[in-house]
Protein backbone atom coordinates (compact mmCIF):
# COMPACT_ATOMS: atom_id res chain seq x y z
CA UNK A 1 0.00 0.00 0.00
CA UNK A 2 3.05 2.08 0.44
CA UNK A 3 3.35 4.90 -2.44
CA UNK A 4 -0.93 4.97 -3.12
CA UNK A 5 -2.96 8.26 -1.82
CA UNK A 6 -5.31 7.57 1.68
CA UNK A 7 -9.01 6.61 1.00
CA UNK A 8 -10.17 9.78 1.88
CA UNK A 9 -7.95 11.73 -1.01
CA UNK A 10 -9.67 8.95 -3.32
CA UNK A 11 -13.45 9.63 -2.35
CA UNK A 12 -12.37 13.56 -1.94
CA UNK A 13 -11.86 13.22 -5.40
CA UNK A 14 -15.04 11.16 -6.80
CA UNK A 15 -17.12 13.33 -4.72
CA UNK A 16 -15.65 16.47 -6.74
CA UNK A 17 -16.16 14.26 -10.11
CA UNK A 18 -19.88 13.55 -9.24
CA UNK A 19 -20.26 17.45 -8.82
CA UNK A 20 -21.43 16.90 -4.40
CA UNK A 21 -20.55 20.57 -4.12
CA UNK A 22 -24.04 21.10 -5.95
CA UNK A 23 -25.79 17.85 -4.88
CA UNK A 24 -26.32 14.55 -2.74
CA UNK A 25 -24.48 11.74 -3.99
CA UNK A 26 -25.69 8.12 -3.21
CA UNK A 27 -23.10 5.83 -2.05
CA UNK A 28 -23.58 3.31 -4.84
CA UNK A 29 -22.54 6.17 -7.74
CA UNK A 30 -19.68 7.33 -5.18
CA UNK A 31 -18.43 3.41 -5.26
CA UNK A 32 -18.87 3.61 -9.11
CA UNK A 33 -16.56 7.05 -9.22
CA UNK A 34 -13.80 5.70 -6.72
CA UNK A 35 -13.45 2.57 -9.29
CA UNK A 36 -12.75 4.28 -12.06
CA UNK A 37 -10.35 6.69 -10.66
CA UNK A 38 -8.78 3.80 -8.31
CA UNK A 39 -9.21 0.75 -9.96
CA UNK A 40 -6.23 -1.30 -9.03
CA UNK A 41 -7.67 -0.76 -5.22
CA UNK A 42 -10.81 -1.93 -5.62
CA UNK A 43 -10.29 -5.51 -5.42
CA UNK A 44 -13.82 -7.12 -4.94
CA UNK A 45 -12.16 -11.01 -3.68
CA UNK A 46 -10.85 -9.24 -0.86
CA UNK A 47 -14.11 -9.41 0.99
CA UNK A 48 -15.00 -7.78 4.80
CA UNK A 49 -16.86 -10.31 6.75
CA UNK A 50 -19.23 -8.88 9.76
CA UNK A 51 -22.28 -10.36 11.64
CA UNK A 52 -25.11 -8.06 12.78
CA UNK A 53 -27.85 -9.59 14.55
CA UNK A 54 -27.16 -13.17 14.46
CA UNK A 55 -27.00 -12.86 10.39
CA UNK A 56 -23.64 -12.68 8.51
CA UNK A 57 -22.54 -10.39 6.08
CA UNK A 58 -19.75 -9.70 3.67
CA UNK A 59 -19.06 -7.25 0.99
CA UNK A 60 -16.09 -6.08 -1.13
CA UNK A 61 -12.80 -4.87 1.54
CA UNK A 62 -12.62 -1.41 -0.50
CA UNK A 63 -16.36 -0.17 -0.38
CA UNK A 64 -16.11 -0.64 3.81
CA UNK A 65 -12.50 1.51 3.13
CA UNK A 66 -15.22 4.28 0.93
CA UNK A 67 -17.28 4.28 3.60
CA UNK A 68 -14.61 5.08 6.58
CA UNK A 69 -12.90 7.34 4.77
CA UNK A 70 -16.15 9.47 4.39
CA UNK A 71 -17.00 9.12 8.29
CA UNK A 72 -13.29 10.83 8.38
CA UNK A 73 -13.94 13.33 6.00
CA UNK A 74 -17.51 14.04 7.99
CA UNK A 75 -15.25 14.47 11.39
CA UNK A 76 -12.94 17.23 9.45
CA UNK A 77 -16.18 18.67 8.41
CA UNK A 78 -15.43 18.33 4.99
CA UNK A 79 -18.19 16.02 3.37
CA UNK A 80 -22.21 16.01 4.90
CA UNK A 81 -24.23 12.62 5.34
CA UNK A 82 -27.63 14.24 4.03
CA UNK A 83 -29.68 11.00 5.11
CA UNK A 84 -28.69 7.37 4.72
CA UNK A 85 -26.56 6.28 1.69
CA UNK A 86 -26.44 10.39 0.40
CA UNK A 87 -23.51 12.14 0.54
CA UNK A 88 -22.27 15.79 -0.50
CA UNK A 89 -19.38 18.34 0.12
CA UNK A 90 -19.94 20.89 2.69
CA UNK A 91 -20.26 24.57 1.37
CA UNK A 92 -17.10 26.62 1.17
CA UNK A 93 -17.16 28.84 4.76
CA UNK A 94 -16.94 33.11 2.90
Amino acid sequence: MSGERPWTEVVLKALESLGADRRAVPIAELYEAVRRIAPSRCDDSYLYEVEVRGKRYSEPRWRRNVRDALVKLERRGIVIRERKGLWRLTPPQT
